[in-house]
């Protein structure tokens, strides 16, 4: 796994390695890319129950078949996942109560 060149991202971010080891749930969950291993995250995490947004800076499952990546994009809205597409973040940071904040 690999965090953004943003600022706070290694201090504020988590990797897809360490969910597997929190104690507590992450709650309300923004997924940075749109890789298998992401999309797999966010799938996950949704079928927990828990908010999850992915955050799509062009395409789904670059180097996959496209037709097929966006049929599982469609299949993930439709079961309650959302995407912010077209969009990077610039930094990570805390906000108030605690909560990590993207922009």
């Amino acid at each position: 796994p690999s965090f953004p060149d943003i600022p706070g991202a290694k201090e504020f971010g988590i990797s897809s390695d360490d969910i597997f080891s929190m104690e507590q749930s992450p709650g309300k969950t923004l997924v940075i890319g749109a890789s298998y291993v992401a999309l797999e995250c966010a799938g996950f995490l949704t079928s927990l129950g828990l908010d999850t947004t992915v955050m799509v800076r062009s395409i789904f499952l670059r180097g996959f078949d496209q037709d097929c990546a966006n049929r599982i994009g469609d299949y993930m809205e439709a079961h309650g996942t959302k995407f912010i597409r077209k969009a990077t973040p610039s930094k990570l940071g805390i906000m108030e109560a605690a909560k990590t904040f993207v922009c």
